[in-house]
């Protein structure tokens, strides 16, 4: 029992890993698009906000999440509120170096304290894990923002257009993450995208959203409307046909997290080789 305990926390503890990564690169692409030289410590920042986000996800239990991660069912949670407390301790501190609004480290943290329970006063309740888009709609929106947050000031349009790019690929990204979860929604009787509409109809949704997008920003840059770089506009396009086509579906795959997570990664590590 204890060591199943132990591994179930293990597990817990690292889940967000990857993706508390990912957001930190996130953050230093949409310097690069901004124009901006890049504050390493602020994608530290944001990495420490993903991770105590998430984590804290994981941690606060819902009925579809003891569905679609059982093995996470028997873990001491005593570790990631500690360690999730450090992290946003941590963020905040970063912040405060950088003369950066400290409470911006907590806006993602009550969102997703909304999103995963709600807030309920009398009657009236307030729950982001809704179905048909609701909660894709605002974890993106929530991430979104805060990246704008943490790389302002800029240019108006360049900030625009980095919210909508990056509020598309988390959007997106969320929604390819429930087509993996589909049995345990539809148990618990959330009505996600892919649940709504199907698996085929959900993936031709989320083709559209992504390459409109692009494209638009595309002919932007190249009549120097824009000054983002075609590199990263070209390989987040053909990078997002590529795993949405690959695993947009409810196949089991370790590989999901890492090509959809791991984008940002691979995007910096092949631009550093060809710029």
């Amino acid at each position: 029992m204890i060591v199943v305990a132990l591994s179930a926390t293990i597990n817990l503890l690292t889940a967000s890993l990857v993706v508390a990564i990912s957001g930190g690169l996130r953050v230093y692409v949409a310097f690069l698009l901004s124009g901006k030289n890049v504050n390493i410590s602020i994608p530290l920042v944001m990495i420490l906000i993903v991770y105590s986000t998430y984590t804290l996800d994981r941690t606060i239990n819902c009925a579809e999440d003891e569905i679609n991660r059982t093995e996470e069912s028997n873990a001491n949670k005593f570790f990631p509120y500690f360690l999730l407390c450090i992290c946003l301790l941590c963020a905040i501190l970063i912040l405060i170096q950088n003369r950066i609004f400290p409470l911006i480290a907590l806006f993602p943290i009550i969102m997703g304290f909304m999103y995963t329970k709600g807030f309920k006063i009398g009657d009236f309740s307030i729950k982001l894990k809704k179905g048909r888009g609701i909660k894709n709609f605002f974890v993106a929106f929530t991430w979104a923002l805060t990246i704008i947050f943490l790389i302002y000031p800029a240019d108006n349009l360049s900030l625009f257009l980095i919210f909508i790019l990056f509020f598309i690929k988390s959007f997106i990204n969320t929604v390819i993450f429930d087509f993996k979860d589909i049995k345990g929604d539809s148990r618990a009787g959330l009505k996600t995208i892919p649940v709504y509409f199907g698996e085929l109809k959900a993936k031709l949704l989320l083709h559209l959203i992504q390459s409109s997008f692009h494209i638009v920003l595309i002919v932007l840059a190249i009549f120097g409307l824009i000054k983002f770089e075609l590199f990263i506009l070209f390989y987040s396009w053909i990078g997002g046909i590529i795993y949405i086509l690959l695993y947009a579906n409810s196949k089991k795959t370790i590989f999901r997290g890492i090509v959809v997570h791991g984008e940002w990664a691979h995007m910096l590590i092949f631009r550093s080789l060809v710029i």
